[in-house]
């Protein structure tokens, strides 16, 4: 029996889609992957020392960086632990 692909719901009107939060800042669209870059060169930081701290692989971060996944929950918080803020409201 061949296996079937699970169904994914088509994006609502507005919504970013897959991989995509947004938050709205003054008119402009900020993605997680833009937001995170931005603070790794404000704070003069790595990935691997951004990894280190907030107790998750250097690929992840890499991820998040490049806009493939977002952070869990809990990876938000110690990110907001690590710089003090999040791209959410």
């Amino acid at each position: 029996m061949a296996e079937v692909a699970p169904r994914r719901r088509p994006p609502q009107p507005g919504s970013p889609g897959p991989g995509k939060a947004r938050q709205v800042t003054a008119g402009a669209d900020v993605e997680f992957a833009d937001w995170m870059a931005g603070v790794l060169r404000r704070e003069g930081m790595t990935m691997e020392a951004a990894a280190r701290q907030l107790g998750v692989s250097v690929k992840t971060v890499s991820r998040w960086v490049g806009g493939a996944t977002e952070p869990r929950l809990r990876d938000l918080r110690r990110i907001r632990e690590l710089f003090g803020e999040t791209p959410f409201t």
